[in-house]
């Protein structure tokens, strides 16, 4: 059953994410590995990597995209991981954090993607 409130624009960016939390495997915590987007939406996304990563983990996601080109420093939550032998695709939940640019990809996600 779709659990999405909003819609998906898919998406293959390449990023960086910094591992923030993990309390499966805190050894990952400082480490970034690169990710592919399959998917963007206004508060989340799912990407794809070769590293295990698991739920519940934080995430500071960088990410370079758009005309004109923006950069934007945002806090994620891994919800869910799947793997299809190959890769592992993530659901991340984006989340609000004085310290992050959520308002400023909240304001530009429709002019960037649309």
């Amino acid at each position: 059953m779709e659990q999405r409130s909003e819609a998906r624009i898919p998406n293959h960016v390449r990023f960086f994410v910094h591992i923030h939390e993990c309390a499966e495997n805190p050894d990952m915590v400082g480490t970034s590995i690169s990710v592919e987007a399959v998917d963007l939406s206004v508060h989340g996304m799912q990407f794809r990597t070769d590293d295990q990563l698991y739920s519940g983990s934080q995430l500071n996601i960088t990410i370079g995209i758009g005309e004109p080109f923006a950069m934007y420093l945002l806090r994620g939550e891994i919800r869910w991981v799947k793997t299809d032998g190959e890769h592992f695709f993530m659901g991340i939940l984006l989340k609000q954090e004085s310290t992050m640019d959520l308002d400023k990809w909240v304001a530009n996600f429709d002019a960037t993607f649309n």
